[in-house]
């Protein structure tokens, strides 16, 4: 923690021959325009007009009440809140959807809906331990509303390609034009389920599944609740070799959370593309490093409609560097005027008396 990182300066011109600053570049994309479509507006509805009345747990403290059993604090809480298990799992589920169709468009936004229904249904029938917090009650109540939604046939049916966003149209028309010899890539998407989603697009499209081989990696979590979230059904194929793949060549784009920004080793990428903004400076740092490769590229997505441009980022960097170095000429110029005695203690030193 205490270590001091220092530029070299003798041998500066050997360092830059192996260490490539990436070109960064804006990707401007149009923002998906148009209303939503009947099977994300039918999942909106029901969460918004969820009636509180027919929710399990609702049910079972008017029940205690009517049998003497003091619940008018719960029952005050739930009404007050507009929460209870299910209401909240459709309140996430919709939002992830609703954020998923403005990412990534109609298309990955049925499959979502489809794939997470199809699993959780799965998941009752076999009495999934993932499901160790809910009630027998509370499962069947939401898939009952979940099944009322329009719906096709078969849940698990394979994603459509006919209406993805521009946004994606943007990323595989700059794969394709990066894609070639020795190439490799790491894509930064924000949510796991868009990784799931953007890999499935991927490895369908007829421009991309023959020309890229992909990977993905989005960590691991050992919180069942988080699993049992239907909204976080839909997720990567998590290879554990994936890393392994990437370096020895298998595979040469890897799809990622933030997980992927720091404490992995990673092979240098020709390629690195944030598919939302950094967040802060320190991603915007970190994902760049990952970009090493000779005239590698680091391209981070904006919307049109967005103001700024990603050299604000740059320009931050060098503030930060120029503080950092004036505050260690300032430290070593206090320490040249201080004298300090072999005790450790100070004193004051009158010039022109000694």
């Amino acid at each position: 923690m205490n270590s001091i990182a220092k530029t070299p300066k003798i041998h500066r011109s050997e360092f830059l021959s192996f260490v490539h600053k990436p070109e960064l570049l804006k990707i401007p994309y149009p923002v998906l325009e148009g209303s939503y479509f009947p099977l994300l507006t039918a999942l909106n509805v029901s969460h918004i007009q969820y009636d509180l009345e027919t929710d399990p747990w609702v049910i079972k403290l008017l029940n205690n009440q009517r049998q003497g059993l003091d619940s008018s604090k719960q029952l005050q809480k739930v009404f007050m809140s507009n929460k209870t298990y299910c209401a909240e799992q459709l309140k996430k589920f919709a939002s992830k959807a609703q954020a998923m169709y403005e990412e990534l468009g109609r298309s990955a936004t049925d499959w979502y809906i489809h794939q997470c229904i199809w699993k959780f249904e799965n998941m009752i029938r076999v009495t999934d331990p993932q499901l160790f917090d809910w009630s027998r009650d509370e499962q069947e109540h939401l898939l009952k509303i979940l099944k009322t939604l329009p719906l096709s046939e078969d849940l698990s049916h394979p994603m459509s390609l006919d209406e993805i966003s521009p946004k994606v149209e943007k990323l595989i028309d700059i794969l394709v034009t990066e894609a070639g010899e020795d190439f490799t890539g790491l894509v930064f998407a924000e949510q796991r389920v868009w990784v799931a989603a953007l890999a499935e697009i991927l490895c369908l499209h007829p421009q991309t599944r023959d020309l890229i081989t992909i990977g993905t990696f989005v960590g691991t979590s050992q919180s069942s609740k988080r699993r049992g979230n239907i909204a976080d059904l839909v997720e990567a194929p998590n290879q554990e070799d994936t890393l392994d793949d990437f370096r020895t060549g298998k595979k040469n784009i890897i799809l990622s959370t933030s997980v992927l920004e720091e404490g992995i080793d990673i092979s240098s990428c020709h390629l690195v593309i944030c598919f939302e903004r950094p967040k802060n400076l320190k991603s915007f740092i970190q994902r760049r490093g990952r970009a090493r490769k000779q005239k590698s590229k680091y391209l981070i997505f904006q919307a049109e409609s967005t103001g700024g441009s990603p050299e604000i980022w740059e320009s931050l960097e060098e503030q930060m560097k120029a503080a950092y170095l004036n505050d260690l000429r300032e430290v070593k110029q206090a320490e040249e005027r201080e004298d300090i005695d072999e005790e450790g203690g100070m004193f004051y030193k009158v010039p022109s008396t000694g």
